[in-house]
């Protein structure tokens, strides 16, 4: 998590009249469901926070649910830090509510409860954690599953020391690993080299796995309606359009 103010989250992000026209000049690899995660394989979503899953590959999971491919969501926290409260009743009632909302949004793309495992990380804390986060992981994985997990370097630590835990576990196992930019979007400008475009590949999302997609996120009531005291939702409205995006984005 070198120079992570560098990747600060902060303001309203860098707007899609800068991404999209940039994006579509770029050659990167429009991939296949099955050039992303092949025959049977498993899919294996970790997610930081709930909503996250929806953020980094929610058009995926729904493509492979319409087909009866399996798919598993690990959720490594509740997201029960969201709201900057500290009073540890009102953190646990947003957890809960949290997790239910993930429910609800992962119904809409065609999952079922039995897909989704929760670690029950504390929210914020995935930085000093590492180590425990894959030790979680690694009886969770398969030879053949494709884990797809937020990138290493998108800007917020818990989704930083859920890249590097699920990094850590792939490595163990053998498993397939891709790397979904949420966060990266927000802080980023088409013109930072620091970022590896040339390992950029993508999907392209159906009219209806985009709806689906949409619909998921309409379930995460807490994240998108104002906090209070002053704070803003957390999904700002650059984020929800880069929900709408016909592509999804991953790091090979």
């Amino acid at each position: 998590m070198d120079a992570l103010n560098e990747r600060a989250i902060r303001g309203p992000g860098t707007h899609e009249s800068v991404w999209l026209p940039w994006l579509a000049e770029q050659r990167v690899h429009s991939a296949s469901m099955g050039e992303l995660c092949p025959g049977q394989a498993r899919l294996v979503v970790v997610a930081p926070h709930p909503d996250d899953e929806i953020l980094a590959c929610g058009g995926l999971l729904a493509m492979r649910a319409a087909h009866g491919l399996p798919s598993l969501v690990v959720a490594v926290t509740n997201g029960e830090a969201s709201h900057g409260t500290m009073d540890p009743q009102a953190c646990e009632r947003l957890g809960q509510r949290r997790a239910q909302e993930s429910g609800a949004g992962l119904k809409a793309l065609g999952l079922a409860p039995a897909c989704v495992v929760r670690l029950g990380i504390p929210d914020g804390k995935a930085a000093d954690m590492i180590f425990a986060i894959a030790m979680k992981l690694l009886p969770l994985l398969k030879l053949d599953d494709v884990i797809v997990t937020t990138w290493r370097l998108d800007g917020h630590p818990d989704h930083e020391a859920t890249a590097e835990a699920a990094r850590q576990a792939a490595a163990k196992v053998g498993c397939r690993l891709l790397e979904a930019p949420v966060w990266m979007w927000h802080w980023a400008t088409p013109d930072d080299l620091s970022i590896p475009w040339s390992r950029l590949v993508s999907i392209d999302l159906p009219r209806r796995v985009l709806v689906a997609k949409q619909q998921a996120l309409s379930h995460h009531r807490s994240q998108l309606e104002p906090r209070g005291d002053g704070l803003d939702a957390v999904l700002v409205p650059s984020i929800l359009a880069r929900v709408a995006r016909s592509r999804e984005y991953f790091f090979n």
